[in-house]
């Protein structure tokens, strides 16, 4: 088992996380509602006012989770360093984001949700790996959901 550490989303990790870069679909995660919301509110919150959580295997920043609380359910958002992309880790990630939600949160909800772009393929695929089956699909995006 991995030992991922969540924690709060600080500057410093926002800052890392905007130079990560990507090959494919997805060249750069999108940072920039964190510095907004806290000019606006003090505090380093995320797209929509998602909550965001750096986590960490060992002493390494390892990806980024995000939680969208929505009306009856928790929407997620991730991604992982580029060095660890395709090494294996995406499943044991997600179940451990949503570990950390069920118990940061108490999330006692059955399922998930997260959405993806109908053009990332690689993310699309481990969510699949992941248990996540298809919901709905937009023009550019496809909801998915996980029970949980």
């Amino acid at each position: 088992m991995v030992d991922y550490v969540f924690y709060p989303i600080s500057l410093e990790d926002i800052l890392n996380i905007e130079k990560w870069t990507y090959d494919g679909y997805l060249k750069k995660i999108l940072m920039e509602p964190y510095h907004i919301n806290f000019a606006c509110s003090g505090k380093y919150k995320g797209p929509d006012f998602c909550d965001g959580f750096s986590v960490h295997l060992g002493k390494e920043l390892f990806g980024l989770f995000e939680y969208y609380h929505r009306n009856d359910f928790v929407e997620i958002g991730l991604a992982i360093n580029p060095k660890y992309i395709g090494k294996g880790y995406s499943k044991s990630f997600i179940e451990a984001g949503i570990s950390f939600l069920k118990q940061y949160f108490s999330y006692q909800k059955d399922y998930i949700c997260l959405t993806v772009d109908k053009e990332n393929l690689q993310a699309y695929k481990a969510y699949l790996k992941s248990g996540f089956f298809v919901v709905n699909e937009f023009e550019d995006e496809i909801l998915m959901r996980k029970n949980i």
